[in-house]
């Protein structure tokens, strides 16, 4: 990270990195409350990974952003009275494209995604009356 960094010219604050299952550990569940931005990278992550991921997610401040290479959320998720209480339903999603030769990983383009942590929704669906009894 340091070599990178010097490699670029960025500057950059104080970091930890951590190495192990970020699922188990306490140094991530300890920092979730308090992150303003997450990178994750999941684009050959299973569906349970990315599930436990989302219920992790519960644990992150409104206006918390998670960016993704696979979304969390898809782009016309609707909030209804089957899915409320559904980690989904406190993610906004915005998809953005990157152009060929843009990253380091593949020479194609592809997609990204930006998710903000975002309870107003379910609570005013829930004001409404639409939940489930």
């Amino acid at each position: 990270f340091e070599h990178r960094m010097r490699l670029y010219g960025l500057r950059h604050g104080a970091i930890s990195i951590w190495r192990g299952d970020f699922c188990e550990s306490a140094d991530v569940q300890r920092v979730l409350p308090v992150a303003d931005v997450l990178l994750v990278n999941n684009y050959a992550f299973d569906s349970a990974l990315n599930q436990n991921l989302l219920q992790m997610f519960l644990d992150l401040k409104d206006g918390a952003r998670i960016i993704s290479l696979r979304p969390f959320v898809t782009p016309d998720y609707n909030i209804n009275a089957r899915n409320v209480y559904a980690p989904e339903s406190i993610l906004a999603v915005r998809r953005y494209p990157y152009w060929s030769n843009c990253v380091s990983w593949t020479d194609s383009g592809g997609e990204y995604f930006v998710q903000t942590v975002d309870r107003t929704r379910v609570r005013q669906f829930l004001a409404r009356g639409n939940a489930l009894a």
